[in-house]
């Protein structure tokens, strides 16, 4: 008899979703975090309406700010306002990361914190998991720790993850700030070529960064063009603390088959990340709903772990149009934010798929058939805002 059902390595949304769902349903789960929660994560924390509603239950009390509206702008100028009341919201990935383990926890799941994972072997459809707290054995792993997870490095050890680079900054702006944001958040996509900026509104504290899907040469000094971003905008240079961190965004799965020798990655772990806005928790969260419906299947005797990589198939397919939408998107974001952002037809499109309401397929595809007319439409006109000098 083995001593838990499954052990799940990491306390992010992925395990977290995964330690609930398996935990709820009866089965006895074992969640392996190497720090000690409540513990800091480099996330810009937001979350969209989908990942809202693909979560088990509701994080009202983690939320801190109602996001309805978002500015976006180029180099700090010309921004443009698009409003839809509940398109995401703002946490700490701190608090929330420790909210939804609190979760799993209360419904039955067993936490060991400050534990490291340090490999695992399988035979005859049991796996032994090996810790610096003792030795365990279950029927199923569970490997959610992460872009840089242990578990897939022993379960494809030649693996290369694609990785793309993002810097955050915790700005505690000066008074009134806050205030002026409001529930609106600022995308730059002027600021670095390549990619995008970004401002976040917190409950005390504005998360200020870049994200660079494109390797060029002008923009691989990160944190001068953070700096430089920083500077340019008068709502964030007269910042009374700073903080800087950096870290990489996985964009493709790192293997065909996800589900291998009783070993499942979801999340950072898998590579599930999506390459046009650098989003990570809703396919984090999205993985752990369909690798616990596969597990809870195969504890039961009703089918294979395999099933994960078939039910994941569609989640693939949104991956892959996003990172040709990234191809395409910032060979010129200018040009993307003069004809594609200014065009309401687009944006609405682009909305869509933070929303949930438009796939990435639907988007790019939609986006391309439209050529004529967001060539040749009337354009949104700027908006006259306080947040903009």
């Amino acid at each position: 008899m083995p001593d838990f059902d499954a052990v799940v390595v990491g306390c992010g949304p992925g395990g977290n979703t995964a330690g609930y769902r398996l935990a709820a349903a009866g089965a006895r789960v074992l969640m392996l975090e190497r720090g000690a929660l409540p513990r800091h994560k480099v996330c810009g924390g937001g979350l969209s309406r989908k990942t809202l509603r693909e979560l088990p239950y509701p994080v009202t009390q983690v939320v801190e700010r109602e996001i309805t509206g978002a500015y976006i702008a180029y180099g700090g100028a010309r921004p443009i306002s698009c409003r839809q009341e509940g398109i995401g919201a703002m946490v700490q990935r701190s608090r929330f990361d420790a909210f939804m383990t609190g979760k799993a926890v209360e419904t039955g799941a067993t936490l060991w914190e400050r534990c490291t994972f340090q490999g695992y072997e399988s035979r005859d459809r049991l796996i032994t998991v090996r810790t610096d707290r003792g030795t365990v054995n279950a029927r199923v792993l569970v490997g959610a720790d992460g872009v840089h997870s242990d578990v897939r490095k022993q379960l494809y050890p030649d693996a290369r993850p694609k990785l793309v680079p993002a810097i955050e900054a915790l700005l505690v702006p000066p008074a009134g700030v806050l205030e002026q944001l409001g529930e609106n958040c600022i995308f730059d996509l002027g600021i670095i070529p390549g990619g995008y900026g970004w401002v976040f509104p917190k409950r005390d504290h504005l998360n200020v960064g870049l994200y660079r899907f494109a390797k060029r040469r002008d923009n691989l000094a990160m944190k001068a063009l953070l700096e430089s971003f920083i500077a340019r905008y008068r709502i964030l240079r007269d910042h009374r603390e700073a903080k800087v961190k950096s870290h990489v965004i996985p964009v493709r799965p790192v293997a065909a088959r996800l589900a291998k020798d009783n070993v499942i990655l979801i999340g950072d772990a898998a590579g599930v990340g999506e390459a046009f806005y650098g989003e990570g928790i809703y396919y984090a969260v999205r993985s752990g709903n369909l690798a616990s419906a596969a597990v809870l299947s195969y504890l039961e005797g009703l089918g294979e772990l395999s099933t994960y990589d078939r039910s994941m198939r569609g989640l693939r397919r949104d991956l892959f149009f996003s990172r040709l939408t990234g191809r395409l998107f910032y060979l010129s974001p200018r040009l993307g934010h003069r004809y594609g952002v200014r065009t309401r037809k687009v944006s609405d499109l682009f909305t869509g798929v933070i929303a949930g309401t438009v796939s990435p397929a639907r988007c790019l595809l939609t986006f391309l058939a439209l050529a004529p007319y967001w060539l040749a439409s009337a354009k949104k006109r700027p908006v006259a805002s306080p947040l903009f000098d």
